[in-house]
């Protein structure tokens, strides 16, 4: 019983990877996303570890991702795209909210090529990729031959328009990620590489609230202070 009531106050974290779309009948996201290690990323971090395919279509992230927030509020939104012409882990910084020409899986594109997600005309993430990348690359053993990099064009296609939609609800806690194809990094060394990458992302999360939480009680404490100075 006290398992189960401990399972209901779990932060939760959400990792959605795409599914098969016009070059990819196989999407390298999703083969990747479902092979991370739930149980260990779960007792590591305390978290409950939320896995979801999205379908390649504008509709489908319009109706689901926005409900996801709603409903499950996570600590941690990681969505993760396949690029054809990458060759190692692609860090997305920011997402645009025009420009969205290209037809989806079922030859759909949004309405006047805008996402609806309300927000500026680009959101970045508060995320720092930059040292994610320094890190994660940093942290890999040659035998691996693993990298990360930044990249600030996130493709204008389904990928970005599922990043701007998350930024737009909560850029301090949504990442991109653009993976290779299954022939550059096999599934099973995506997957791990994409659990490292959690692992930094919720390292910095969780500095951020606890600086965030120290500068809180800084203010309230100079507030009190500031109030018994002025009693006579």
């Amino acid at each position: 019983m006290c398992n189960d009531m401990d399972n209901l106050f779990k932060p939760i974290i959400m990792v959605t990877g795409f599914g098969p779309f016009a070059n990819h009948p196989v999407n390298a996201s999703w083969e990747a996303v479902k092979l991370i290690n739930k149980e260990e990323i779960e007792r590591k971090h305390n978290c409950e570890l939320v896995l979801i395919e999205i379908p390649v279509t504008y509709e489908n992230v319009d109706e689901f991702v926005p409900a996801l927030w709603e409903t499950h509020s996570p600590k941690f939104m990681m969505h993760v795209g396949v690029s054809g012409v990458a060759n190692c882990f692609t860090i997305e910084m920011q997402a645009h909210k025009k420009g969205y020409q290209r037809m989806d899986y079922f030859d759909k594109c949004p309405a006047d090529h805008v996402c609806p997600a309300e927000g500026a005309i680009r959101i970045h993430t508060k995320l720092n990729v930059e040292g994610l990348c320094k890190e994660f690359n940093d942290s890999i053993s040659p035998e691996e031959k693993t990298s990360a990099v930044c990249s600030k064009d996130a493709g204008r296609y389904l990928c970005e328009y599922i990043y701007y939609t998350s930024l737009s609800v909560d850029n301090k806690r949504t990442l991109f990620v653009h993976v290779p194809d299954i022939n550059v990094y096999p599934s099973e060394q995506t997957a791990r590489g994409l659990e490292r990458i959690l692992d930094i992302c919720l390292d910095q999360i969780n500095q951020a609230e606890q600086t965030k939480e120290v500068t809180e009680k800084l203010k309230e404490t100079n507030l009190n202070d500031g109030h018994e100075s002025n009693k006579i």
